[in-house]
């Protein structure tokens, strides 16, 4: 495992990439599906019971685009436990997202969403609440 981090019961798809694999934290029970991308310039840590849909693309790292020599920066990413990351997904360098998120596919998350939050689009934006989903 190259110094990363991997709990019990966890599947991680033959195919997926991990860059710099002792910057990866995962908890139990998580699934990382087929031609997944972990670029972990940045600590990368999964929660409990996340689940990484296929083709998901997880990049901790950019760079300073305000500075003319462009210095790497390693920012990390945080998913809570029992988050979805839906296909094709892409999530930003120093994204937070809190326990229960729900990415759609194909949505780009560049910045940081609390617990419970159902993200679409790109840029992703929580999607608004069904009717049938809203306390009387």
């Amino acid at each position: 495992m190259f110094g990363g981090r991997v709990g019990q019961g966890c599947t991680i798809a033959r195919s997926v990439e991990i860059t710099i694999p002792w910057h990866l934290t995962i908890g139990n029970n998580v699934q990382i599906g087929p031609r997944g991308i972990l670029y972990g310039l940045g600590m990368i840590t999964l929660g409990d019971n996340t689940i990484l849909d296929a083709k998901v693309h997880l990049c901790a790292g950019t760079h300073d685009m305000t500075d003319s020599r462009f210095p790497l920066q390693k920012t990390p990413i945080t998913l809570g436990k029992n988050c979805f990351v839906g296909i094709d997904a892409y999530i930003g360098p120093g994204v937070t997202l809190g326990d229960t998120c729900c990415v759609w596919p194909r949505a780009s998350v560049y910045k940081s969403f609390p617990a419970g939050t159902v993200l679409a689009g790109n840029p992703a934006k929580p999607m608004k609440p069904s009717p049938q989903n809203q306390s009387p």
